[in-house]
């Protein structure tokens, strides 16, 4: 079963599946989603829209996501909320903008699940203006190897045939190869991260 297909089917259900974990990460999106700047914004991986109601009404936002169920759930929440957003089926890793198109990209829990997460940044660089800002709330490998011994691998060991959820990548050190680093937090010993960045002027 492909990811796409894995997915499709939880698809549905996502928002009771995650709501044990609503307390720990949707203060976490909020304050990610504060960061945003400027009026055009995309958010890759949007899946059935965690994020949206944390976003201003005065913004024009693109969501993506790999999976066409997940955003037909987020559409929905988007007109409820009388959201300026608009959704597009789409992979990280080849976004269909031009460049430089968007003053801030958002991507919130979405790298643990990228097969290709090198190429995903270099696409979100692309797409940004220069000196736009990427916005990253990511599982990440801990600062503790206690942690990640005894509750990273056994997670990763079910989750990753599951729904090929790695919790042990490192995006943080990833996103400092290509952004400039304003800010960093890391939640709960390093398993989430949230790092607000910014495409140097030169790019």
């Amino acid at each position: 079963m492909s990811f796409r297909e894995k997915y499709a089917r939880l698809a549905r259900y996502y928002d009771v599946l995650e709501r044990p974990l609503d307390r720990f990460f949707c203060p976490l999106r909020r304050k990610a989603i504060s960061f945003i700047e400027g009026k055009r914004i995309l958010e890759v991986g949007v899946g059935v829209g965690k994020t949206l109601k944390y976003y201003p009404r005065d913004i024009e936002l693109c969501g993506i996501d790999a999976v066409p169920e997940a955003l037909g759930i987020a559409e929905k929440k988007a007109k409820a909320l009388g959201l300026n957003a608009c959704f597009r089926e789409a992979d990280v890793e080849e976004l269909p903008f031009p460049d430089k198109s968007f003053d801030t990209v958002v991507s919130s829990f979405v790298f643990c699940t990228v097969p290709n997460p090198e190429r995903g940044m270099k696409e979100i660089l692309r797409v940004l203006k220069p000196g736009g800002r990427a916005i990253f709330l990511e599982h990440t490998r801990s600062d503790s190897k206690l942690i990640n011994y005894f509750f990273l691998w056994p997670m990763k060991l079910i989750l990753n045939p599951l729904l090929e959820d790695d919790p042990l990548r490192e995006t943080h050190r990833l996103v400092t190869k290509y952004f400039e680093i304003e800010k960093e937090e890391s939640h709960y010993r390093g398993i989430v991260r949230l790092i607000v960045a910014r495409k140097p002027l030169g790019e």
